[in-house]
């Protein structure tokens, strides 16, 4: 078993982030007219797609935790492949756990309910399209690859090879 590395922890870390936020992208293409809805809504009090979309009270409660439950199944299927290439380099255990900690106290500053990642590459992302829901998917996808990607590069042998192995 190797010893604890910062470096595996850092992409790791940077591979979740991405791996969530373009699961979340892509939830919200499934939801695309009622996320627009919703957020016109709130900015503006625009009534016209409201009743439309969200009939009774309870469909609006059951809006939000719908999407947000993709969070956590996004950080679960990030920690269970940080786990399983740990585990498959034989990489320390507690390198998942530290990850898995970093990862709970980014969730609980509620980095992803306020779409810090959407707003610093809308622009990169609108240039595919000015729709919306298509932004929504390519964002989803570019993100959640570069995620998976950043993950499986993260315990490369050049990477992980440092001098700073530390425990």
């Amino acid at each position: 078993m190797k010893k604890l590395n910062f470096k595996v922890i850092f992409f790791q870390i940077i591979g979740i982030i991405s791996l969530i936020h373009g699961i979340l992208q892509l939830r919200f293409f499934t939801v695309a007219e009622k996320f627009i809805c919703a957020t016109n809504y709130f900015q503006n009090k625009k009534l016209e797609c409201w009743s439309r979309l969200f009939p009774k009270k309870e469909d609006v409660m059951g809006f939000w935790p719908s999407i947000y439950i993709w969070i956590f199944l996004g950080f679960l299927l990030g920690i269970f492949i940080a786990s399983f290439l740990n585990w498959r380099n034989r990489f320390s255990s507690l390198n998942t756990i530290l990850v898995a900690i970093v990862m709970y106290i980014i969730m609980r500053f509620k980095f992803f309910r306020k779409g810090i990642l959407s707003r610093l590459f809308d622009s990169f992302v609108s240039i595919f399209s000015d729709d919306p829901a298509t932004q929504f998917i390519v964002g989803g996808i570019i993100f959640t690859l570069i995620g998976v990607a950043i993950l499986w590069l993260s315990v490369k042998p050049n990477l992980s090879n440092s001098r700073k192995d530390i425990i």
